[in-house]
């Protein structure tokens, strides 16, 4: 698990790092984009929010509570899927509200891009961990996991908490660099 969380960090660094090149080589950058939309600080709130369900599944399995768990597992699935809907709207806000700065085009497609990209990356990641968040909820469902056996929550709970701190820090970089 740790090789591929170190593959996936390595993938949002490359990204993090092309965005940078392409902002310092571009002689076009908008000097006034609109700030980042309000949609995406509470997608924010809610995909911590998600980790702590996360995590209170793990502490949920660890100790016997069954209930619990499938409990909490439903709760980050339901918020998962709610981030994501947030951040489509999060896309169209912003692009709605490049269009109403009027900033030119061909600079608007860069910055457009840019966002497009870094939030894309990261909800396609999110999109993937709904497989194995659905099943090791259907697995929780039906008591396939115990307090000794449980390492799939685990693993998905490590990878779900890897995407919170990649948002995090994609945030405070949108939030610097676009």
């Amino acid at each position: 698990m740790w090789l591929f969380l170190a593959a996936l960090a390595v993938l949002f660094a490359a990204a993090l790092l092309v965005v940078i090149v392409v902002r310092l080589q571009s002689d076009g950058w908008p000097e006034e984009l609109p700030a980042l939309p309000t949609t995406l600080w509470i997608s924010t709130g809610i995909l911590l929010a998600s980790a702590v369900s996360m995590q209170w599944a793990l502490v949920a399995i660890r100790s016997g509570r069954h209930r619990s768990c499938v409990a909490a597992l439903l709760t980050t699935l339901l918020l998962a899927i709610v981030f994501l809907v947030l951040q489509t709207m999060a896309w169209f806000e912003w692009t709605s509200s490049l269009d109403q700065a009027g900033v030119l085009i061909a600079t608007n497609q860069l910055a457009q891009s840019t966002f497009l990209v870094l939030t894309g990356l990261h909800a396609a990641h999110i999109i993937g961990g709904l497989i194995p968040l659905g099943l090791i909820c259907w697995y929780a469902i039906i008591r396939a996991y115990t307090s000794q056996d449980h390492v799939a929550i685990r693993d998905t709970a490590m990878y779900w908490h890897f995407l919170d701190v990649v948002w995090i820090l994609l945030m405070i970089f949108m939030f610097i660099m676009i």
